[in-house]
């Protein structure tokens, strides 16, 4: 059998930038910061159909 290994800091590092990216993202929405700020952290948006 396998044994998985899972490293603490990188699970916590992982969900704080989940965090922030979730905080950016909703400012966006609020109208607050421009689209490029977002491709800047490296998140794009999909598209509608």
């Amino acid at each position: 059998m396998n044994k998985i290994v899972v490293n603490k800091k990188s699970v916590i590092e992982s969900v704080a930038k989940m965090a922030e990216d979730k905080a950016i993202v909703r400012s966006y929405l609020k109208g607050n910061i421009p689209l490029e700020s977002l491709k800047e952290k490296g998140i794009t948006l999909a598209k509608p159909l």
